[in-house]
């Protein structure tokens, strides 16, 4: 039997009585659905959108965290649907585009990142849409774009409407609630597939643990890297972390991370050492997370990671600092000759995966079967492994975005190795995490699990990928004696946990929202030509902040917003604005350093200088001594910029920190002038302050610096024609920066390549 509605399509949906009953529900008030993976949640959000439209008009928002997500359901209300003007908006859609298409759109189908940024530039008005769906709604907590979306949508109408639709929202009591209040939810409706209405459409899966033991010759190595990771949590005792801990984990040494940053930043720097070993243990304990959940080949090229940074320029003290350790010298002599021969070296789980997949395609030679690895080079490795059995045809499935030389894949190719896989060219997909949340790929027979995951909600999702149309099968690989058994049981703990958060949830909410106020949320909208909603009116116009478009990636903006109006524009000087008198360029620690590193730092300096009256620097963060960088270098820096080119530094501890200095600013500045005007045109240089800018562009050329050399040589030429020897004999510039100078002046230039 299917579903009659005059906005789906004849024969499109099939009628489940838990989805309608859950969609009826969620017409009442905002609503939270949680129901497992495979059982529909998107077709009871159609159920609700189409329901919407048809009654009350206006348009929808559904929201979705990744472009394929976007993409997908974008398809299935096209497929399922009469609805016409559906559109998707990713970050690769314009934002002249966006706001055209926005204005003819009856449903918009999008990432939360561009809707929250096009709210706070001003480019759209959240109050314009009836209903707003929140998918994989667990991630509506802390700074997550969902949390500010809902927010404003809330304040923008009074018979808003949210749906939220998750599989997992997390065992944890504290963040289901954090959940509930960020979206304003008055009703929850949770299934399971022990529920009466949902058993008969659940085909289930059967689990299997498969335990494998360490191979003899790797466990030398993994002795070793134990030793060295536990002498240096010995060193670190010394300092007063882990006093009570036998056995601390990776979250603790983070926590010891945070603890040594802010004795660092109250002036003792006994604890830069501190901080040195600490970035060293966890370089350790990744390497041995390597070895023991993917296997040596991932584990040996993750140590080589390590010594090239330790050997390169720009490296980490703690790498270079590792790499000549006689522990880890020794340890690398152990790993080489495994390495030399690593083709008699079996991998345990590249062994069973090789007789699970034979195994199943020879029962079922049409099977669709999932493996899921956290690493992307472990996904590599496994598909090329897989590729070499007879009958298989493997292809690696990750996200979007490349590191290194390691290139990830475009939304249009994600789309399409889905339907490959689909179809049957591919009939083993190799997947990250990307493959865990939402992707329509209805026809799995087996899931693997290439290593447990300690998060009940990846579990639930990874697993959520069969038992659909059939009798699913789950096998979880593991290495007898490692994390990989820790982090099984974590899991299933959680999942335990979680499902009786569930049923208690259930009942809690069932009488925590039964005084809920009802709002009218389905009342037609009737605007007669010319009539203004209540929310079409503003209380007051709103200051004008100016901020450069790609500052819309932090937080700031999003605060600044909440009090402002953002006018984004693209500057070649400052982040932020604030008249015609006061910029402010605006960078986190890691920026500054970088900025330090490769010279960009003080041409920014120069430009921010010359355009405004009050130029500003923020940095904004907490770890700005622990990078490698010697202090020396850094409070240099810092002198230079307040003494030579006369910019006040802030320094701030997070994003709200900086909007807050920026709206004392604002407030400041707006009180003084009554209103603020944005300059257009920069100011000309002087002929002295070419000349200064042209040398400061040389490498560790500071103002001060530039200004002594020209003093010293008299004009840009002969700075420029200088050999080694004359520019040392210019206080402060040492051999090293002047060898740096004449290269740089005096290398052939290459002509780029453009043809690609």
């Amino acid at each position: 039997m299917y579903i009659s509605h005059p906005l789906l399509r004849e024969n499109a949906v099939e009628e489940r009585e838990y989805q309608v009953s859950i969609a009826k529900s969620a017409l009442r008030g905002n609503t939270l659905v949680v129901l497992p993976t495979g059982l529909g949640k998107t077709i009871i959000a159609i159920l609700v959108l189409v329901e919407v439209l048809q009654k009350k008009g206006g348009k929808i928002l559904f929201l979705a965290p990744t472009k394929p997500l976007v993409e997908q359901h974008a398809r299935t209300i096209k497929k399922l649907t009469k609805i016409e003007d559906v559109i998707v908006l990713t970050g690769e859609v314009s934002r002249k585009k966006r706001k055209e298409l926005y204005g003819s759109a009856k449903v918009v189908v999008a990432t939360p990142q561009i809707i929250q940024n096009d709210i706070i530039a001003g480019e759209l008005k959240i109050g314009d849409f009836s209903l707003v769906i929140f998918d994989e709604a667990h991630r509506a907590v802390g700074n997550y774009a969902y949390v500010y979306i809902a927010k404003k949508y809330r304040k923008s109408r009074e018979d808003h409407l949210i749906l939220g639709i998750t599989a997992s929202p997390g065992g944890d009591e504290e963040k289901i609630m954090e959940i509930i209040e960020n979206l304003g939810i008055e009703n929850v409706e949770i299934r399971t597939e022990e529920d009466k209405d949902v058993k008969k459409y659940v085909k289930g899966f059967k689990i299997k643990w498969i335990e494998l033991p360490m191979p003899n010759e790797i466990r030398e190595l993994y002795g070793k890297l134990k030793e060295l990771y536990n002498s240096i949590i010995t060193e670190l005792r010394k300092f007063g972390l882990f006093s009570t801990l036998k056995k601390p984990t990776r979250r603790d040494v983070l926590r010891a991370q945070k603890i040594v940053q802010q004795e660092i930043k109250d002036g003792k720097s006994e604890f830069y050492q501190a901080a040195m070993l600490i970035t060293m243990a966890i370089k350790i304990d990744y390497a041995l997370e390597y070895l023991e959940t993917q296997g040596f080949e991932a584990a040996y090229n993750y140590l080589l990671r390590i010594i090239e940074e330790g050997n390169s320029k720009g490296g980490s003290k703690a790498a270079r600092t590792l790499v000549r350790d006689e522990r880890f010298i020794e340890m690398m002599k152990i790993a080489r000759k495994i390495e030399e021969r690593k083709g008699d070296i079996e991998n345990p789980k590249l062994n069973a995966l090789r007789v699970i997949i034979r195994k199943e395609l020879a029962e079922n030679k049409d099977s669709r079967i999932i493996v899921f690895t956290h690493f992307r080079e472990t996904a590599q490795l496994v598909a090329n492994a897989l590729n070499e059995v007879p009958g298989v045809r493997a292809a690696r499935f990750v996200g979007q975005a490349s590191k290194g030389e390691d290139k990830g894949l475009r939304q249009k190719e994600q789309v399409e190795l889905v339907e490959k896989f689909k179809k049957g060219e591919y009939n083993v997909l190799v997947a990250t995490s990307v493959a865990e949340e939402g992707l329509d790929i209805p026809a799995t027979d087996m899931v693997i699990f290439y290593e447990p995951v300690p998060s009940e909600i990846r579990s639930i999702q990874r697993r959520g990928r069969t038992g659909r149309a059939r009798i699913g099968k789950v096998v979880i690989l593991t290495i007898k004696g490692t994390r990989d058994i820790a982090y099984l049981w974590s899991s299933r703990n959680k999942e335990k946990k979680m499902k009786n958060e569930l049923l208690w949830l259930r009942m809690l909410l069932k009488d925590k929202l039964k005084n809920v106020e009802k709002r009218e949320v389905m009342k037609e909208e009737k605007k007669k030509k010319g009539q203004l909603r209540l929310v079409d009116f503003e209380d007051s116009p709103k200051p004008i902040i100016y901020v450069d478009t790609r500052e819309f990636r932090s937080n700031v903006v999003k605060y600044l917003s909440e009090n402002y109006s953002i006018v984004a524009k693209q500057f070649e000087v400052g982040d932020y604005i604030i008249s015609d008198r006061i910029a402010i360029e605006r960078k986190k620690v890691d920026d500054f350093l970088d900025s330090l590193k490769d010279g960009r730092l003080f041409s920014q300096m120069v430009e921010m200088r010359r355009n405004y009256e009050v130029p500003i620097l923020i940095i904004e963060g907490e770890s700005l001594f622990i990078r490698g960088f010697h202090e020396n270098s850094i409070y240099g820096a810092l002198a230079s910029i307040i003494s030579d080119y006369k910019i006040p530094i802030i320094f701030t501890k997070d994003a709200r920190e900086t909007a807050k200095f920026i709206e004392a600013l604002m407030r400041r500045e707006l009180g003084e002038r009554g209103e603020v005007s944005l300059r257009k045109e920069k100011r000309a240089m002087s002929t002295e302050e070419r000349q200064r800018y042209i040398i400061e562009s040389l490498p560790n050329v500071s103002a001060k610096l530039s200004q002594r050399l020209l003093e010293h040589f008299g004009s840009v030429k002969d700075v420029i024609n200088a050999e080694v020897g004359e520019l040392i004999q210019v206080k402060g510039i040492g051999r090293k920066t002047a060898e740096e100078i004449y290269d740089i002046v005096n290398k052939k230039y290459k002509k780029l390549n453009t043809k690609n």
